[in-house]
This record gives structure tokens, C-alpha cells and sequence, in this order.
């Protein structure tokens, strides 16, 4: 491997790195652009300018590959001089509308023009006016006038999507980004090119304008969309009537944005994913615990759900339908519950829609149908003679939580949600969603994953393998001492080969595959 020194370090690196890519991978900071790790390399922003000596002018940081004996200076005054150079002419068209930019805050401009600028402008002409809040697609927008022509939205649907909807238009200093007359961009992955967008020439119409990046509470976790398991950031935040108000804390979910993992998802979502957010705010939640469609207390609820549950374990006329959106730790906890009454089939309800593509939607729609059926196997249909039948709703959405089929069952349900099998259950029990739930899914390939909870559950609804010990002990059985998930878990790891030795520890941010026998 070719050694190359960089501001006075030696380093090795591996043959075919760039400068840039050398400076990155040691944590030494390049101003960029156009450089994207998943993109090809465009080399048109020319921020990332080096000086490397022997070269008779200045070299693309993110074009030129690294060689044996190379010395680069990657902050003597030269490279500033060309930095500062970039940014003026990056600002002399750029309009000055941060306080109203959704950008504002994680912008790049914004940052480079402190770091790298002169804070003035030689620039005394009207600056070119373009087109705003253009209507490209179902879900973004765009301010031509802050375009810095990167060209990161191009190559994304070029070589990513291929759908190649994006292109420049006109020529020198009316050069623009648009989109191909007669096309959209709708996409199923188009939210990306606002990830990948430096600054705020595109933005995301369901975010746009509700609320400012740094009033947001970031969590890292998996998105419950499809059984390929996207790591993603989730944002919760403040929802303001006014971008200059200071707004009012409402603990929503205002945004879900990618989270680097190449064994998974790389560098993107779909569109799905990205705004499943909604899905969960916009169903009907169940705030309250019900026993005979009246309002009770959850203790009450556990009561009656543990005495009906215990009678139909008793004379085997117990069964169970869960959701393959639940973490691992719930459906565990519940099939551990169920075995003390009496035992019974489970039937992990079938999640599918459209098809697998290429990229990474898959047509599973359960974010834990792999880890569903290693802990409750593959069985058939609940038996026909269950006459009490325990339905774990979905935490995502309310229109794909289990149907109750049969009539004259007596329903016990717990769920997030208001639906069709809850308004019919003789007990109603609220559990906490997607994004209030902390614990583990299993990816459609067989890898653990950790999902973290984004805000506190609404009304009464508490995780589900609380309830399940709280009906167990109300049913005059004896509960496992848990006292969190990560309990839950470690029963789980002990009990499931397929989850052996998976601790919160080692799946960490990025998870693991499985290290037991992989099952169905």
C-alpha cells in the first residue's frame, strides 16, 4: 500500500484511495460538496482543493488517488486562499434566507462560509433571480435559487434509482437544476436527494417548515416499514405555527432520515419508510384500558384479561394472533405468558404488499417477521375450537393490525391502536407503539437489530412485555422477575438458539447477525 504524507503525518493507505477518502477515513476534515461516499465522483464543486507538492497548481481532493511518496498540504495559505475563492463564488447568486430555510442549521454553506469565507463579498451586481417552491414531486420542493449545482440529486436517480429524473438546465451562470419536461419526481427513494442536498435547494414538503433542526430529539433506531430493516435517525421535536415562533414541545415525530449502515440499507430509505411516521400519528389511538367496550382502569383490564386467558389456557381453548411488527422482547415476554396458562397456536399474521425491487423495499411489510418466526415458529391458523383468542395489534398501523374472522370469540386485545379487533374485545389493553418501544428486531436476512424508543407512550399504553407479566401474576401464575426489555432479552438469548448471545451491548448501533441456527 502507497504511503503519503498529509500536513506533516505519514500515512499508509489502501491503493486507489483518494485524498479526500484518506483524510476522511483518519478524521481529518475536508470542506466538500459533490463527494458522496455512495455517489461516483463528480469533482465539480472543487471545495476540496489540495495542494500537493511537485503538481504545478492545486488538485481535486476527492478526484486524485493517493501515490507512493505524495506530499499534501491541505490548509497552507494556497488552499485557504482557493477556499475563500469558492465560497464568494458559491454566495454570489445564493440568496440570504437562512432564517426561513429548512437547511438552516445543518447547511453546509452555512458552515463553510464561517470556516472557509472572508465574510465579504467583492459582488455589487443584482443577484440572478430563479424559480421557488417548485413543485417537483409527491414529495419534495425546490429553490432553484439555492442550488450550488453539486449534482449529488442527479447522480442519485442516474445511478441509484436509474429512474434519472433530474438534470442542468441552461448554460454558464443561468445554469439550473430541474426536472425533464413531462416527468416527476416520484420515485419510490426520492426524499434522498433532499438528504444528499448540501444546502436548501431541496426539501422535503412534509418537513418543510415545521419546525427548526435543532429544537429536534434525535434517536437512532430501525424503521418498522418492511423486513429490511433501515436504520434510520428519528426526530422529535417542536411543532411551531411560525418559523420565527419558538413553538411548543407536542413529543411528535416530525421527520425520519437515514442512518449509515452498508450491511443494510447504505446510505438511504424509501419513501415508505421515511414518512411511516404518519401512519402511527394518524391512527386512532387507544389511550385507555375497556373491559366490555366501557372504560376501566388497567388494572382492572389485567384482571379480567388474565382470568379469561387462564379459563380458556385451562380447558385448551386458548389461542393468539400477534403482529410481526412487535420486538422480540414483547413476543417473547407473551409467549412466555402463554405457555404458563396453558399453552396454545400462535399465528404470526402475514404482512405482505407489492413486490421485493431491487433496491431495498421488500414486500414483507413485517419489521420483525424473521424473529416472529423464531420465537413462535411457523404454525397454521389458530385452532378452530379456541374460543378466546388474545390479538397483539400492530404498532406502526392501525389498518394492518389482525382481523378477528370468527364470531362468538371472546377477544382480548393489546394494542397501540384503535381497530376492528379491539372495538370487539372483551378486553382492551393500550401498549405503547413503534416509536415509544425500546428492544429488537430481526431483518428478513437474519440480522438483530436494536430499536430505541423516540418519545414517551400516549395515555395509559405501556411496553407489551409489561403487560404480559401484569396479566401473568393477575392469572395467579408466577412471572419472571423482568424488570426491563433488556431482561427480556437476555431470557430470549437463553431460551432462542437463533438469538444466542445477543446482548444490547454487542448489536450496538449497526446490530449482528445471528449467531444461534437460523431458523425459517
Amino acid at each position: 500500500m502507497p504511503k503519503v504524507t498529509i500536513d506533516g503525518q505519514e500515512m499508509e493507505v489502501a491503493a486507489g484511495t483518494t485524498i479526500l477518502q484518506a483524510c476522511l477515513a483518519r478524521g481529518r476534515e475536508i470542506p466538500h460538496y459533490c463527494y458522496h461516499d455512495g455517489l461516483s465522483i463528480a469533482g465539480n464543486c472543487r471545495m476540496c482543493l489540495v495542494d500537493v507538492e511537485k503538481q504545478p497548481k492545486l488538485v481535486i481532493g476527492c478526484y486524485t488517488t493517493v501515490a507512493e511518496g505524495m506530499v499534501v498540504h491541505t490548509e497552507n495559505d494556497k488552499v485557504k486562499k482557493a477556499r475563500a475563492a469558492m465560497m464568494e463564488f458559491f454566495l454570489i447568486n445564493h440568496p440570504l434566507d437562512c432564517p426561513i430555510c429548512d437547511q438552516a442549521g445543518e447547511c453546509r454553506l452555512q458552515d463553510y462560509a464561517v470556516t472557509h469565507g472572508t465574510g465579504t463579498s467583492r459582488y455589487t451586481e443584482p443577484k440572478l433571480a430563479l424559480a421557488k417552491a417548485v413543485d417537483i414531486g409527491a414529495h419534495v420542493t425546490l429553490d432553484q435559487e439555492r442550488c450550488i449545482q453539486c449534482s449529488r440529486c442527479i447522480r442519485f436517480c442516474d445511478e441509484i434509482t436509474k429512474t434519472g429524473e433530474l438534470g442542468f438546465f441552461e448554460r454558464g451562470e443561468r445554469s439550473q437544476i430541474g426536472i425533464f419536461p413531462g416527468r416527476r419526481l416520484d420515485n419510490a427513494y426520492s426524499g434522498n436527494v433532499v438528504d444528499l442536498c448540501p444546502v436548501g435547494a431541496l426539501t422535503l414538503k412534509e418537513f418543510r417548515f415545521q419546525t427548526r433542526v435543532w429544537y429536534l430529539r434525535n434517536t437512532s433506531t430501525i424503521c418498522a416499514g418492511c423486513a429490511r430493516g433501515c436504520n434510520v435517525v428519528v426526530g422529535v421535536g417542536q411543532q411551531q405555527t411560525m418559523m420565527t415562533t419558538s413553538g411548543q414541545i407536542d413529543d411528535r415525530i416530525k421527520r425520519i432520515v437515514p442512518r449509515v449502515n452498508t450491511e443494510v440499507n447504505d446510505w438511504w430509505i424509501c419513501d415508505e419508510g421515511r414518512l411511516s411516521y404518519l401512519r402511527e400519528q394518524g391512527s386512532r389511538r387507544l389511550v385507555a384500558s375497556a373491559v366490555a367496550g366501557a372504560a376501566t382502569t388497567y388494572d382492572a383490564a389485567v384482571a379480567k384479561a388474565g382470568e379469561l386467558l387462564a379459563a380458556a389456557g385451562r380447558t385448551g381453548a386458548l389461542a393468539a394472533i400477534v403482529s410481526p411488527r412487535l420486538v422480540s422482547e414483547d413476543l417473547f415476554a407473551w409467549r412466555t405468558a402463554l405457555e404458563a396458562l396453558g399453552g396454545g397456536p400462535v399465528r404470526v399474521h402475514e404482512l405482505r404488499r407489492g413486490e421485493d425491487d431491487g433496491l431495498l423495499i421488500r414486500a414483507d411489510k413485517g419489521a420483525n417477521s424473521k424473529g416472529a418466526s423464531w420465537i413462535f415458529g411457523t404454525g397454521a391458523a389458530p385452532a378452530a375450537k379456541a374460543s378466546t383468542l388474545l390479538v397483539l395489534g400492530d404498532t406502526l398501523d392501525a389498518a394492518d393490525s389482525p382481523a378477528v374472522e370468527a364470531q362468538g370469540i371472546e377477544v382480548v386485545y393489546v394494542g397501540p391502536f384503535v381497530t376492528e379487533a379491539s372495538e370487539r374485545a372483551g378486553v382492551a389493553i393500550p401498549s405503547a407503539s413503534w416509536s415509544e418501544a425500546d428492544g429488537t428486531f430481526v431483518n428478513f436476512e437474519g440480522r438483530a437489530q436494536r430499536v430505541r424508543r423516540c418519545h414517551l407512550p400516549v395515555g395509559e399504553a405501556r411496553p407489551s412485555w409489561r403487560i404480559a407479566l401484569d396479566v401473568l401474576a393477575a392469572a395467579g401464575a408466577s412471572a419472571p422477575a423482568w424488570t426491563s426489555e433488556t431482561d427480556v432479552l437476555a431470557a430470549l438469548a437463553a431460551k432462542v438458539p437463533e438469538f444466542s448471545g445477543i446482548t444490547p451491548d454487542s448489536l450496538g448501533l449497526l446490530g449482528v447477525p445471528a449467531r444461534g441456527p437460523v431458523g425459517a
